[in-house]
């Protein structure tokens, strides 16, 4: 892969979530092109296996960060902007799931979310991503540079799958994205956001192998996505030359059409 095409060397990224799965991928990938990456997520140990993952390639902070808590946010962003002067590019990576119970499905939590547990998605994935980018847009606009990448879900784009507050905070982030992306385009400051189909993550603890199965028989490409898979247009959203702004990108191999 030619990553100098995207001209990310000396570019400096967050990424959220990235201990694991398509953060982990996303921030592999960022350091990989040449960018200095910064790793938000709440587990230290697994952030400090995706630094070092980074740290072959390029310059890695790893921070325990609570992207729905606004003091942890600008505390974090002020570490890296103290760290690496400048924030380019932002992935908002971090999520959630509801832990299943043995033999229960997602449709059997529509009648038993209590409204803390409804509330505490739309912390993570909606006011998660306004956070995050009010942290790091005055550093984007002082550059007129900026590339914002919201990790969202198929789920916010059909409501299909997942429980209520799951569907419904995902599909608050894509409409987000594209309020923020026709506000400060001017700025070029470039927001888009991808909407993964099933992902073989550790999110998916508690996907069954024939949950799995049926997905990549339903899917025209033939199997379930891996992180890298979503993390690869990640990459091209945050690339410098893109004339692409307020898209939501469905990535689950044609399963959606």
């Amino acid at each position: 892969m030619e990553y100098s095409n995207y001209n990310l060397a000396g570019r400096t990224a967050i990424v959220t979530g990235a201990g694991t799965g398509i953060g982990r991928a996303c921030a592999v990938e960022l350091a990989k092109g040449g960018a200095n990456v910064a790793l938000f997520g709440r587990r230290a140990e697994k952030l400090e296996e995706t630094r070092i993952e980074c740290a072959q390639y390029s310059n890695a902070l790893a921070l325990r960060v609570d992207v729905s808590d606004e003091d942890a946010v600008k505390q974090g962003v002020s570490r890296v902007l103290g760290t690496f002067g400048r924030v380019d590019i932002l992935v908002n990576n971090a999520g959630i799931e509801s832990d299943l119970q043995p033999g229960q499905s997602f449709r059997d939590l529509f009648e038993l979310q209590e409204p803390d547990e409804y509330l505490k998605f739309f912390k993570i994935h909606a006011l998660g991503h306004y956070l995050m980018t009010l942290a790091v847009l005055p550093s984007m606009k002082a550059a007129h540079y900026g590339r914002v990448v919201n990790i969202t879900s198929v789920c916010g784009v059909d409501g299909q799958y997942s429980s209520p507050a799951y569907v419904s905070s995902k599909g608050a982030a894509i409409t987000q994205t594209k309020a923020f992306a026709t506000k400060y385009a001017p700025d070029n400051i470039i927001f888009n956001s991808i909407s993964p189909g099933m992902v073989d993550t550790p999110m998916k603890k508690d996907s069954t192998p024939e949950e799995f199965a049926y997905v990549a028989s339903v899917t025209p490409l033939g199997r379930v996505a891996q992180p890298i898979d979503i993390a690869r247009v990640a990459l091209f959203f945050a690339q410098e030359h893109l004339f692409v702004v307020g898209q939501n990108l469905i990535v689950d191999g044609a399963a959606h059409v």
